[in-house]
């Protein structure tokens, strides 16, 4: 007995220091950018007020909780910034729980930690304040206790502890992120199926009662929660909670842009996949740039390009060979108990993410944990070479050096001023709005300076009427011109740059050649010039170098 509780002492403080040594990676690793959803979140704490979005039900109230009970100490980005960051902290400390009850070793167990630390979406949305990784411990627990469960089945034993401690994370997961849901219902279908050749399927059904009871009191509970604190705060004008539900489901689906084509989607899958490990920044947009017959040369980034393909193509061959071997073992009659769990979440993901089919890292970052976990499982050691000697260190050297590091040490406060420097304060901005996943100037925050943000205007102003969205361009321009200001543009005009939201602009009726061949007709071109460490592109009246160049 006694050996025992010295064992489960020294195992919770192996998992305590691998949580810790991920904090302190990350904390460092925090970054004065902010990503994606980070502006409408600090909006919304520095309001004190609810905000309900079903797709995360959860997610920004609880937030605000904790804020509040925190007395604002860390101010507004601080405080989302550390619930973000002791979020995958305390989920990598549970993933080395789930390793070692597994049967793995420590020190397979701390590198397939450090696998899924370094993986790219969870570098690129932990260290800063978005906190949708506040899901990511109640993710770790649910898979920790379906494992469980999965190998108490297989031996015989009581499931009942571990099928209620499943189904009640499962629940506050889907309430954190719906995403998560298909993966909480294929964890249930896996285990009818397995259950159904043992027991016969009725007494399966029983059986598995305290799991599906467990995960709809839990959701739904919360979600009749979320109703009344919407309702008793004024932060909804939903009449009941039918209403309140069917809301966000529509505002959640207004956001889907739809299948965009059958051929597409399976390269756009697997790329974004193979993305979620390893950082890319490139070969994706490049490469459907250059098939869509847009990209005229690629010589010019061909090395860059190589290398990426070749990183691309080692975690690619990776997940294949899990998914290969994990499926054929899957599948067989006497397989070994430890398998149906992380298939369930890397299908669940799957789901999901095929058919909302955008490449932002909070669609993706659920594969982590269950495809190192389905890779250990298999106990191939080959495969587990593969995983942890060298895709490990290749992914944590690149995924470091090329972005975690460099976003850390952006020097933010120096960039805007040289930004505001380079434009004057009569100066004219062009560019875009929506952040691209690396640091770019449309991040800056430049007060009183004159923006044109081409996908602003096209999807708000002119809804895709490319002829008044250029005359709205030439207006905004010939008018910083007449007062004597610079007119720098970003990004739109950089034949290498295919990054959102170029693409999409693009598609919608104004590729980058277009915008060239009217912009070159009115005025001169030049560049590009640095502005504020980054590169942009001139406009200058054509009238005023014809004057210059005459006798």
């Amino acid at each position: 007995m006694r050996t025992d509780n010295l064992a489960s002492r020294h195992s919770m403080a192996a998992a305590l220091a691998v949580g810790a040594a991920v904090l302190l990676t990350y904390t460092l690793l925090c970054s004065a950018i902010k990503v994606d959803d980070v502006d409408r979140y600090w909006y919304e704490l520095g309001t004190n007020r609810f905000f309900w979005d079903l797709g995360h039900l959860w997610m920004q109230p609880l937030a605000l909780l904790l804020y509040r009970a925190s007395g604002d100490v860390l101010g507004v980005n601080h405080s989302l910034e550390a619930i973000n960051v002791i979020s995958v902290a305390l989920g990598c400390a549970v993933f080395f729980t789930t390793l070692r009850e597994a049967g793995h070793s420590t020190l397979k167990s701390v590198a397939a930690v450090a696998f899924v630390a370094a993986s790219f979406d969870l570098m690129t949305l932990g260290p800063t304040a978005h906190i949708k990784l506040m899901v990511f411990p109640a993710l770790a627990l649910t898979l920790h206790h379906a494992l469980r469960w999965e190998r108490a089945d297989a031996a015989g034993q009581s499931t009942l502890r571990h099928q209620l401690a499943s189904g009640a994370w499962a629940g506050l997961s889907v309430n954190l992120l719906v995403s998560v849901l298909p993966q909480m219902l294929l964890l249930a279908v896996f285990m009818l199926i397995r259950g159904a050749r043992r027991y016969g399927l009725a007494q399966t059904v029983r059986r598995m009662l305290p799991y599906a009871l467990a995960l709809a009191v839990v959701g739904f509970g919360l979600l009749l929660a979320a109703y009344v604190v919407a309702r008793q705060s004024g932060t909804t004008s939903a009449q009941d909670l039918l209403g309140f539900t069917l809301g966000g489901l529509k505002e959640k689906e207004d956001l889907h842009v739809g299948f965009p084509s059958l051929k597409e989607m399976p390269l756009r899958f697997g790329f974004s996949l193979v993305n979620n490990f390893a950082f890319l920044p490139s070969v994706g947009t490049l490469g459907r740039a250059y098939l869509w017959g847009w990209l005229a040369d690629v010589r010019p980034v061909l090395p860059s390009l190589l290398g990426q393909a070749l990183l691309a193509a080692m975690v690619g061959a990776l997940l294949l060979a899990t998914f290969a071997v994990g499926a054929r073992q899957a599948l067989k009659s006497k397989a070994e108990p430890g398998l149906l769990s992380p298939w369930a979440f890397v299908l669940g993901a799957a789901a999901f993410s095929y058919y909302y089919n955008l490449n932002d890292p909070e669609h993706w970052f659920q594969f982590t944990m269950p495809v190192a976990l389905l890779a250990l499982q298999l106990r191939r050691r080959w495969l587990t070479i593969w995983l942890l000697c060298i895709a490990t260190p290749v992914l944590l050297t690149v995924n470091l050096v090329g972005y975690g590091i460099p976003k850390a040490r952006f020097a933010l406060a120096e960039r805007q001023q040289a930004l505001q420097t380079a434009l004057g304060m009569q100066g004219l901005y062009v560019g875009f709005a929506a952040y691209p996943g690396e640091p770019d100037s449309s991040l800056m925050d430049t007060p009183g300076l004159e923006r044109f943000n081409i996908d602003l205007v096209q999807a708000n102003e002119i809804k895709a009427d490319v002829d008044a969205l250029l005359a709205k361009l030439d207006e905004h321009v010939d008018a910083a011109l007449a007062r004597g200001g610079r007119v720098l543009v970003f990004r739109a005009l950089d034949d290498m740059d295919w990054r959102g939201p170029v693409m999409q602009v693009a598609l919608a009726g104004l590729p980058r050649a277009k915008l060239h061949a009217h912009l070159a007709e009115r005025y001169v071109i030049s560049g590009p010039v640095d502005a504020g460490g980054f590169p942009a592109y001139e406009l200058r009246a054509l009238d005023l170098i014809r004057t210059r160049a005459s006798p």
